[in-house]
Formats: structure tokens, C-alpha cells, sequence
């Protein structure tokens, strides 16, 4: 106040009015000291129960800066000042940077660019300084989003017909968090380099993969299997991916030859065999049905070789030699060798597909047949005698010592095998095979109704096989397009007599479901239906991918995932657990559920019955065919070949007309009104009699000798 009382006392000594200008930049000034002064009267300190005790100090122009900074970070800055007061103080400023970037990575699910971004800053913080290990590592996980979310947006991207290209993105932020943990002496482990192979596996980024790999050998790091699969899933994936035709020879090739380069190596490193590498390894070898890889492959990974399944691969007898020597004869073998993968199901089926696609008969059906009916050793050792070991050289089996590999077939087992030779023109083979399934299925359904009537629920282990349709297809194709009419009536008397089998089959079980409800040992608790419409196609793939990739693999090292991170296509290279243990423990057989199978059994008694209509319907227009055919040849004088005479021969109209019950147009139509005849009178005959008064019946005979 003192100011504005100076400024009026200024006014009124000149004993007047002072000069406009004067006067208008003193009143300016007299405003302005009245606002400031109404502005001061108006505000109003917070309370001080709401804020943490404080030392009251007087405002100087040497603290007024301090002021401006929060009082509880003050306190803490001034806490830790005292506390480090012969710290640096860009020291100070990098620990807040890492506690508050090491906050941000503490999250579940950050956002990628948030923390790329704070990486970015906090370089520029520490500039020479190193930064420490760990926030490097949290960065290359955290920097990009998850491998399951890119594959869900990759995937969609694709079925839109976009493309996806923030991979290149993410690539190049790897890049740059490998070198600078490399640039401050520190080494990145095989987690880290895991990491970036699962991205580029997401995306199907094999050329990255391949180099992430050479990198991981060049380091010194100890690959493991999961190395191997993500690679492999790379391989597999971009196989799956579309790319023009003119490029796809070359694509395939080049993905062949890394898959066979990986081979090598995890067999020359001695890695242990997964059951999930060796999966993948199988897609890329179906697409290019490169033999070699293949029989290297199971000769390596469950030590069957295709040329001999029943005698153990050379590579092992000198493994085998040494086990049972000194570690000194060991430490000579090139290579250790690692231990074999069981034989399994699985792998069998894959061996016949395989063999199947490249149509080598031959060795699918010793294949078949050496590993569904294995001798016993001292059957495989006697086959040796003297004479041939002089010939061909010595050939002991005892000295490795092998267990053949054994698998009982189920039904995809027959179907594969009945499909490929079918395929190639062996309508025998196709004959024989089917009839050993029908043999094998009747035999196993004597036993499980023995054990249904004298066995407990619990105690009954599920069936392996059962006649289907798909069984019958293969063989009616074959015929059907050959015209082979022999083996479509004899595909028709089976099928007939298969659908009998069902219904049998049906009743039995009925009745057993029924007295086991009554005696209580067994309770219905869900609904069949449900589960086997989400189980359809679990043996195969129903179709492969427009790619032709090949969709097979091992249920042993399935894993379904969710509809929103990847199709439910079998052919999805992530169909495979990279987490199952390497070698898988044996399964449990499998308990019957009689409501499951009672449910199999009507579907395939319907699917047989509409089978079996089909296949009248063809073989009676296929029989007209062949008889018109042949008769067009008698009708213009050629000789045609007739089965019970031997040879080819000239036969008489007349004489062809009564072999193939040729009729003329009036036999047709006299046929016709006989046929039409018969009914009426099956018709009237069927009719109630009518009731006739008692006056209007005629009189007994003895009546009317009587008159």
C-alpha cells in the first residue's frame, strides 16, 4: 500500500492533474498492484494435516528453485544427498532411470513401443556407462509383442490378403539389443537368442533362423533340441505361407537343404532326438519326398532302416560293441550316437505315408509287414546259415544286439496302406489287405465282447480297429475306374456283410450298457456326441493346405490350440508342444466308453448302408456299360474274349442276347404288364372280403342235391 499512497501523493502535489501520459502509465501501474495484491488475499495454503512434516525455512533466492520440485521428492532428494554426498550426481540420475524403466518391465504385458522407446532414452543416459545385463534381456522380450499374438495377427493379416511387416521391425530391434550386449563384453545366453528364433518362427523368417543359429555355434553356446525346433518351425511355416509357382521349386529346395543341413549337424553334435523335431523334420521331407533325408532320419531318430526294419542300422552296432567294452573303445567311435526314439504308432503311420506318396510299393508292404508281424530273435538269428555266411561274408545279429520294433495297426494304419496301393494299380494287394482288416476287426471283436461279458467297465481296454467306410473307398475307386467288375461284387458282398456285423455289434452293446446300468457299474455322465463332433479327423487331416504341404503329424506331440491365436488345421506348424519331454513316456491303452463306441458304431452302420446303395448303383452302371460295349463289337461281327471258353472268340447275336439276358422292346413290354399284372392282383388280394347278405349266399350242395 505504501507504493499506491506514494503514486496518489505524486498525482496531487503538482496541485493538479498530471500529464496524460503520466497519468495513464501510473493508473496502469496502480491496476496491476491491486490485482496482485487481490490474487495474494485469495489464495490459501493447503491444510497442513494433509502434508508431510516439514522444516519451516524462509524463502531465499537460493532456495526458490528447490521449491518448485514436489516436497516429498524433495525430502527423499535431500535424504539421499546427505546420504550420498560424495556421489555423482548423473550416478543419481541413471539409478532413477533403470528403478523407473525396471517398474515398466515389471509388467505383464507393456506396450512394446513404450519400452523400446524408454530403451532408447536411457542409452542416451548412460552413454559409454554399461548398462546392466538384465535390462538388456528384459528389452529383447519386452521390445515386441508375444510370439502367440503376432501369430494371431499374421494370420489374419494373410487371410485378408495384406501383408504383415512390422517383423522387420522387431528384427532390426533384436539386432541392436544383441550388439550392444555384445558391445559391453557380456554374452547373450541361449534363452536370449530362443527369444528372437520364436519371433522369426511366428512369422516364418527361416533365412533369420538359419543365421540366429550360426550365431548361437559361433558363440560357443550348446544348442539344445528346442533350438533345432523353432528352427524347423520356421522351415515349416514359410512352406505354408502362398508364393508364386514360379518361385516355389527353388523355395523348396532351399528350405530342404537347411532342413538337411540341421539333421546333420544335430546328428554329428550327438543332440538327442525330439519327438517334436522329428515331426516337423517330416512335413518339410514330405514336400520335397526327399528319400534320403527321410531314411536317415528314421534310421537316426528311432534307429529303423527302411532296407532292413528288422536288423539294427550299422551305425549302432559300433555303439552297441562298445557299451559292453571299456571307455577307451568309446572315446574311438566318430560320433556318439544318442538314444533311439521308440517306434511308436505314430511314426509307423508316418513311414507309410511317406512311402505311400513316393510310390515305392514294394518297401511299403515289407515295411508293413516286417514291423506289424516281427520275429522273435532266435527266428532272425537262424535265418543265417553257413553256406550264406561263406557267400556273402559274416553277417552275426548277435553281435548288436536289437530289439525289431513292433506296432499293431489301427485303422488309419490300414487306411494309408490300402490308399497308396490303390493308387498304384495293385487291385491284389488291395484285395489281400482289406481282408486282413476285416480278419483282424472280427477277431478283435470276439475278444472285447468275451471281456464285455466277464469284465468290468474299467478292465476292457478300447478297440484299435474298426471297418469304416474310408477302408472300402481306396479299393472302390481302383475298381470303379477300371471298370473291374469282379472286385466291385466282391467290395458289394463285404460291404453287406459288414453292415450285418454293425448291427449285431449294436444290439450286444446295447444290452450290455443296459445291464451295466441296472448293476451299477457303469453311469452315463455326458453327452458322446459333443466330444466326437470336436475329435473328427484326430487320426488324419481330412485335406492338405492349398500349398500341398503335408499336413501329417505325430499325436503324441499335439497340442490344440485356441481359434483365436491359430487355426485349428492340423497342418499349422505350432500344432507341436515344443515343451514335451524329448522322449515321450509310453501311453496308457485306452478304457472303453460304450457310449462312444456305441456312437462310432451307428455313424459307420450309417455311412455303410449309404456306401453300400452307392455301390449297387455303380456296379449295375457299370455292368451295362461293359455289356453294351462288348455288344456293339458282336453286333459288327468282332470276336470277344469270353472267361469260361479261354480266348477270344466270334459269338453269335442270338447267343450274346442270352448271355447278357438281352430282351427285345415287345419282351420288354410284355415283361412290363405281367409285372403290372401280378401287382394288381397282389393289390386285390390284400382286400378285406366283402360281407354278403345270407338270402343272396348260395345254398350248401347237400341242399341242392336235396331239390
Amino acid at each position: 500500500m505504501g507504493h499506491v499512497a506514494k503514486i496518489r501523493a505524486r498525482h496531487w502535489e503538482g496541485g493538479g492533474f498530471c500529464s496524460p501520459s503520466a497519468c495513464s502509465a501510473s493508473w496502469v501501474l496502480y491496476l496491476l498492484i491491486r490485482m496482485a495484491h487481490r490474487c495474494v488475499r485469495k489464495f490459501r495454503l493447503a491444510s497442513t494435516s494433509t502434508l508431510p512434516h516439514v522444516r519451516h525455512v524462509h524463502v531465499t533466492p537460493s532456495c526458490r528453485a528447490a521449491l518448485a520440485v514436489p516436497i516429498a521428492e524433495f525430502s527423499t532428494a535431500s535424504s539421499s544427498s546427505s546420504s550420498h554426498s560424495d556421489e555423482n550426481p548423473l550416478d543419481v540420475i541413471r539409478r532413477r532411470k533403470v528403478e523407473d524403466f525396471k517398474g515398466l518391465l515389471s509388467l505383464q504385458t507393456p506396450n512394446h513401443n513404450r519400452v523400446w522407446g524408454s530403451y532408447l532414452e536411457l542409452l542416451e543416459f548412460f552413454g559409454s556407462a554399461k548398462v546392466p545385463l538384465e535390462i538388456h534381456q528384459s528389452v529383447l522380450r519386452k521390445c515386441a509383442p508375444p510370439a502367440v499374438h503376432v501369430r494371431a495377427v499374421f494370420a489374419r493379416r494373410m487371410a485378408e490378403g495384406q501383408r504383415y511387416t512390422e517383423d522387420e521391425l522387431f528384427e532390426s530391434r533384436f539386432q541392436r539389443v544383441i550388439r550392444n550386449i555384445r558391445a559391453a563384453g557380456d554374452t547373450p545366453t541361449l534363452e536370449d537368442y530362443h527369444c528372437v528364433l520364436e519371433m522369426f518362427a511366428a512369422v516364418g523368417n527361416y533365412k533369420g533362423s538359419m543365421m540366429v543359429l550360426r550365431e548361437i555355434g559361433r558363440v560357443g553356446l550348446v544348442k539344445e533340441p528346442r533350438t533345432y525346433a523353432l528352427c524347423l518351425q520356421a522351415l515349416c511355416h514359410r512352406l505354408t505361407l502362398p508364393v508364386w509357382h514360379l518361385y516355389r521349386p527353388p523355395l523348396v529346395a532351399e528350405v530342404t537343404e537347411h532342413c538337411l543341413d540341421i539333421l546333420n549337424e544335430m546328428s554329428t553334435n550327438g543332440v538327442q532326438y525330439a519327438s517334436y523335431n522329428v515331426d516337423l523334420a517330416f512335413r518339410i521331407l514330405k514336400e520335397t519326398m526327399n528319400m534320403e533325408g527321410f531314411t536317415t532320419l528314421l534310421r537316426h531318430a528311432y534307429g529303423v532302416d527302411l532296407a532292413y526294419p528288422d536288423r539294427s542300422p550299422l551305425e549302432y552296432w559300433g555303439q552297441m560293441r562298445g557299451a559292453s567294452s571299456s571307455t577307451e573303445s568309446q572315446a574311438s567311435l566318430p560320433m556318439q550316437i544318442p538314444k533311439p526314439l521308440p517306434f511308436n504308432l505314430a511314426a509307423f503311420n508316418t513311414a507309410l505315408d511317406y512311402l505311400g506318396r513316393a510310390g515305392d510299393v514294394s518297401k511299403l508292404v515289407q515295411t508293413f509287414e516286417v514291423i506289424t508281424t516281427p520275429l522273435n530273435a532266435s527266428a532272425s538269428n537262424s535265418a543265417f546259415d553257413e553256406e550264406d555266411d561263406d557267400d556273402f561274408g559274416v553277417s552275426n545279429p548277435q553281435v548288436a544286439p536289437y530289439k525289431p520294433p513292433h506296432v499293431e495297426p489301427n485303422t488309419t494304419s490300414y487306411r494309408l496302406l490300402l490308399k497308396w496301393i490303390s493308387k498304384a494299380g495293385h487291385p491284389v494287394f488291395a484285395r489281400h489287405y482289406l481282408l486282413c482288416a476285416l480278419e483282424q476287426e472280427r477277431e478283435q471283436g470276439r475278444q472285447l465282447r468275451e471281456w464285455a461279458r466277464s469284465r468290468s467297465p474299467e478292465d476292457i481296454p478300447s478297440p484299435r480297429l474298426s471297418v469304416t467306410r474310408s477302408l472300402f473307398l481306396s479299393v472302390f475307386w481302383h475298381a470303379n475306374r477300371h471298370k473291374n467288375l469282379e472286385l466291385l461284387r466282391w467290395i458289394h458282398v463285404k460291404v453287406k456283410r459288414v453292415i450285418r456285423w454293425k448291427q449285431f455289434d449294436i444290439l450286444f452293446y446295447e444290452t450290455i450298457r443296459g445291464r451295466w446300468i441296472e448293476s451299477g457299474v457303469y453311469r452315463p455322465v455326458r453327452d458322446v456326441e459333443d466330444d466326437l463332433s470336436s475329435d473328427q479327423g484326430e487320426d488324419l487331416p481330412a485335406a492338405s493346405s492349398t500349398s500341398q504341404f503335408s499336413s501329417f503329424f505325430s499325436p503324441s506331440s499335439s497340442l490344440r490350440q485356441p481359434s483365436s491365436t491359430q487355426a485349428s488345421d492340423a497342418s499349422s506348424p505350432f500344432a507341436v508342444d515344443l515343451d514335451a519331454p524329448l522322449i515321450p513316456p509310453p501311453k496308457e491303452p485306452k478304457k472303453l466308453d460304450i457310449d462312444r463306441h456305441l456312437h462310432l458304431l451307428r455313424r459307420d452302420l450309417a455311412e455303410l448302408q449309404e456306401f453300400e446303395q452307392h455301390v449297387d448303383d455303380i456296379f449295375g452302371r457299370d455292368m451295362q456299360r461293359v455289356k453294351e460295349r462288348l455288344g456293339r463289337r458282336v453286333w459288327v461281327g468282332k470276336d470277344i474274349f469270353l472267361r469260361d471258353v479261354g480266348q477270344r472268340t466270334d459269338v453269335p447275336k442270338e447267343v450274346w442276347r442270352d448271355i447278357v439276358t438281352f430282351r427285345t422292346q415287345a419282351e420288354i413290354e410284355a415283361k412290363r404288364e405281367e409285372e403290372r399284372r401280378a401287382k394288381a392282383l397282389e393289390r386285390q388280394a390284400s382286400l378285406p372280403a366283402p360281407s354278403v347278405p345270407f338270402d343272396e349266399r348260395e345254398e350248401p350242395p347237400h341242399k341242392i342235391r336235396e331239390s
